[in-house]
């Protein structure tokens, strides 16, 4: 089985490994992303060289050599033409068909989902739209950060990716129908860490942390006086039994074994592992019941 690799990053060059150690499958080369910035790309490609894959151009002709043409942080749309004459797989960084787009995984976690994953999928005109072959999924328990689940969940597909491949090319995978319709979601960006004046509800806040903690993520922070200070630790007040109440969202209401409990709209979070944009440790002392945080 002759295979095409689409796309520029980690996760796609650990693809193009695994696929190179599988006697079933001969990898053609790598066409990559060229959405992604020059010196990236031109870093990625070295990469691509020293494993021992080629660079292809995105050409008719080198597309009609592969028998599966698989898109792995691809960003960039495909034309209609080519995956009506073609087999495009695609991962999908989420469960399909209820998350669709970009982020998908954290967006579910905002959600209060209890799983997150991976889809493989056929690829058409629309955005994760395609008829399915694999879903890989994964429980993220409560206290866990994307960043905890997020090198397991792509662990998995890169060990499971040649045999989910063969099995399409070889007609053993049926690819499933997407029966229902899911939404779009939008791409998460550094700006959606800022905490603001605390004025959303504990859960939110505690699940935008979640999504954003790193090292994965661009971390969720505050600003006290001008100045911006990052979170390294959260625990909303329902998780310890605090009931909620009505009070100004973003005062510090307690200060008590190394955390800062702020006030939200409905209950509060409890903040602690404080550092400052320099990255020095900031002693909770620093702050006193009564401060309002915010712009």
């Amino acid at each position: 089985m002759k295979v095409i690799i689409l796309g520029t990053g980690d996760i796609a060059l650990e693809v193009l490994k695994k696929l190179q150690e599988d006697a079933r499958i001969n990898v053609l080369g790598i066409i990559c992303d060229e959405s992604v910035r020059n010196e990236a790309n031109e870093q990625y490609q070295k990469q691509v060289v020293s494993a021992g894959g080629n660079i292809l151009a995105f050409r008719e002709e080198n597309l009609a050599n592969a028998d599966i043409i698989f898109a792995c942080e691809y960003r960039k749309a495909i034309a209609k033409v080519y995956v009506d004459r073609y087999l495009f797989l695609n991962c999908h960084a989420g469960i399909l068909p209820k998350y669709r787009g970009f982020s998908a995984n954290p967006w579910a976690i905002m959600n209060g989902e209890s799983e997150v994953g991976y889809t493989i999928h056929r690829m058409d005109e629309k955005l994760d739209n395609g008829d399915i072959c694999y879903i890989g999924r994964f429980t993220i328990q409560r206290q866990e950060t994307y960043a905890d689940v997020h090198e397991k969940i792509f662990q998995d597909m890169v060990a499971r990716i040649g045999d989910i491949l063969y099995g399409v090319y070889r007609g053993e995978i049926k690819l499933q129908k997407q029966e229902t319709t899911g939404v779009y979601c939008s791409r998460f960006n550094a700006q959606m860490g800022d905490l603001g004046d605390f004025s959303e509800n504990a859960e939110y806040m505690y699940n935008l942390f979640r999504c954003m903690a790193k090292p994965h993520g661009t971390g969720v922070y505050f600003y006290y006086k001008g100045k911006r200070y990052n979170v390294g630790a959260m625990i909303p007040g329902n998780d310890l039994q605090l009931e909620d109440y009505l009070g100004i969202p973003g005062k510090v209401v307690n200060c008590a074994d190394g955390a800062i409990w702020v006030k939200t709209r409905d209950n509060v979070v409890v903040l602690s592992e404080l550092t400052d944009e320099d990255g020095e440790n900031i002693p909770v002392e620093y702050f006193k019941i009564g401060n309002k945080f915010g712009k």
